[in-house]
């Protein structure tokens, strides 16, 4: 009996370590992306893209093969969620859905059903696991003062996600602010009339998301499976030196401080002195002859 036990946990062990080790490359696989996303807002849009295609062969080539290894990098992503739910069991008995070619939107379709697919998987095991955290940390005893935070994480997205429209609408960029190719360089945020420009659909800035996503990597990063995601994002940081004359050491170089200026001060005015003054001081100070 103590055996199965111990099997089990050490069963149990390495699942979790596996799934560490996952979800760490995952996330590095994020942030490494990261700056692709950011810098895909300034490729030009329609019309402006086609003129440029049109009048230099080798940029038209280099959209083709942004686009090609674009689609390459989306279908890897796409075949290793399709290899990591048939290797779950009960996330491989969910309901198959069948993919729906749509042209152009191929691969967004493809994106879209195995989103679908795993909803259902996803939001029983979450919830499962909030309950079990629940009942260890004894926040079910909670229960009926903070109604919100009592809910399922399931209800509590999905009430969020009735009325996305504000979340998204804030990711929205203006084409000012992102300094799209070929587009003019106008003042962010205003149009002609003095009114509010609303963010463009194709430019969308997750920087939040993805700050809060580091953040909390990085806070639980305990150096030990997540060694490789966070060299990587150690090399990712741009170091920021310190801006230093080194031209001025050795004394080759005069080091001096500007003192603020000076306030409520009058220079002196010179005045004529009276006739007698001088008289009044020598009596003043005992000094006559």
């Amino acid at each position: 009996m103590m055996n199965q036990h111990k099997e089990e946990d050490a069963l149990r062990g390495r699942a979790v370590k596996n799934q560490k080790a996952i979800w760490d490359k995952t996330l590095e696989m994020r942030f490494l992306l990261q700056k692709a996303f950011s810098t895909s807002n300034k490729l030009p849009q329609e019309p402006i893209k086609t003129r440029f295609c049109n009048h230099d062969k080798e940029i038209e080539q280099a959209y083709e093969d942004l686009l090609n290894s674009s689609k390459q990098t989306l279908a890897s992503m796409t075949e290793l969620q399709e290899a990591l739910l048939e290797s779950n069991q009960v996330a491989k008995d969910a309901n198959e859905i069948p993919s729906a070619s749509n042209g152009e939107n191929d691969e967004w379709s493809e994106v879209q059903r195995l989103q679908t697919r795993i909803t259902t998987f996803r939001n029983t095991e979450i919830d499962k696991w909030q309950r079990k955290i629940q009942v260890t940390t004894g926040a079910a005893a909670l229960k009926g003062k903070l109604h919100a935070f009592n809910q399922n994480i399931s209800d509590q997205v999905a009430g969020y996600m009735r009325d996305p429209s504000r979340m998204i609408n804030r990711m929205y960029l203006t084409k000012s602010a992102v300094g799209v190719f070929g587009e003019d360089a106008g003042e962010p945020g205003e149009a002609e009339e003095g009114r509010i420009v609303e963010g463009d659909p194709e430019l969308i800035d997750d920087s939040e998301f993805y700050q809060q996503l580091l953040k909390e990597f990085l806070e639980s990063c305990d150096r030990g499976s997540s060694d490789s995601a966070f060299y990587a994002l150690r090399k990712q940081q741009v170091k920021k030196r310190k801006l230093v004359d080194r031209r001025a050491s050795k004394s080759r170089k005069i080091r001096y401080h500007v003192h603020e200026k000076i306030t409520n001060f009058m220079a002196p005015v010179p005045m004529a002195l009276p006739p007698m003054a001088p008289k009044l001081f020598e009596n003043l100070f005992g000094t006559s002859n």
